[in-house]
């Protein structure tokens, strides 16, 4: 079944932007974040783009350059500097702790309701975003409310990042790839949540898993017995930590800010970076491993 856009409202209370950006900064290792740079792809093939990591300090030479940063804020301290330096600045993003930490601050639009990719279309093209960006949408969101989404959006996890190869994707290609993906995927899931472990994080136990990969989904399979659930890697020196709760759960995005992340209210994370051993700082505030380690119940 084909899916057909639906008509959203456009981004007409965004700061105004003069001209074309000349780098736009997208949100790394994120559907969502290369959705909303190839949504300006499209509109700005000229520009350059670069992926930004929460954690790392922004690109170097943003000097008098025209910037539209994407799905992604840093902290107001280092975006009021980028401000003063910069041509032109404008972030487009929809994480809830960005909006609370960037409050008044004029060079930032955000909207809760969308995704950064559909955010990101609308501003730069004016009009409906295309059925890809609805669909990554529908996952970010996690809302699953289109059909096959599950579908299309196993089969985007496939593909790299890559402006050329998303331009040629059709809805009913991904959807039929899907399937068998979403079979594995699925598979996967289960055997990586049988490895949880119990932990002692935020004054409650939780379930913690060690996996660089499908975060969100091991979230929906931990999350609905517990106030909420961790899912790590390292990864460049550093840990990254992601939360999971149910819509009723944990506060999840005020936990993360408190470490220096953000996210949404029930999908958020942060990161810490790793001692020379590679072992995370000795901070009593981090997950500690119950002795001996408990399986989940």
């Amino acid at each position: 079944m084909i899916f057909s856009p639906t008509i959203m409202g456009t981004v007409s209370s965004a700061p105004h932007f003069h001209g074309s950006p000349d780098i736009v900064l997208y949100h790394a290792d994120c559907s969502d974040g290369f959705g909303a740079a190839w949504a300006l792809w499209k509109k700005f093939p000229r520009a350059n783009f670069v992926s930004v990591k929460h954690g790392q300090p922004p690109p170097p030479d943003l000097k008098d350059r025209r910037v539209v940063i994407v799905d992604f804020s840093y902290d107001r301290p280092i975006l009021e500097a980028m401000a003063s330096e910069t041509k032109e600045l404008l972030i487009l993003d929809h994480h809830i702790t960005a909006e609370r930490t960037l409050k008044g601050f004029p060079n930032a639009y955000f909207d809760q309701a969308k995704s950064g990719a559909v955010l990101s279309w609308e501003w730069a093209h004016g009009t409906t975003a295309p059925w890809l960006l609805q669909y990554i949408q529908d996952k970010d969101l996690w809302t699953w409310a289109l059909p096959g989404s599950r579908e299309i959006n196993a089969a985007l996890a496939s593909y790299p990042f890559d402006f050329t190869v998303w331009d040629r994707f059709t809805q009913a290609s991904l959807e039929q790839e899907g399937r068998a993906i979403l079979r594995y995927e699925q598979e996967l899931v289960g055997k990586l949540t049988a490895q949880a472990t119990m932990v002692e994080f935020q004054g409650v136990v939780v379930p913690s898993v060690q996996s660089a990969i499908l975060t969100s989904q091991i979230g929906e399979r931990l999350s609905p017995h517990h106030p909420f659930c961790l899912i790590w890697h390292d990864r460049d020196g550093r840990r990254y930590f992601s939360m999971r709760s149910r819509d009723d759960g944990e506060d999840v995005g005020t936990i993360a800010a408190s470490f220096g992340g953000g996210g949404h209210t029930h999908a958020a994370g942060f990161s810490v970076p790793l001692q020379d051993d590679g072992t995370p700082p000795a901070d009593p505030r981090l997950p500690r491993h119950l002795t001996p380690r408990r399986p989940i119940p």
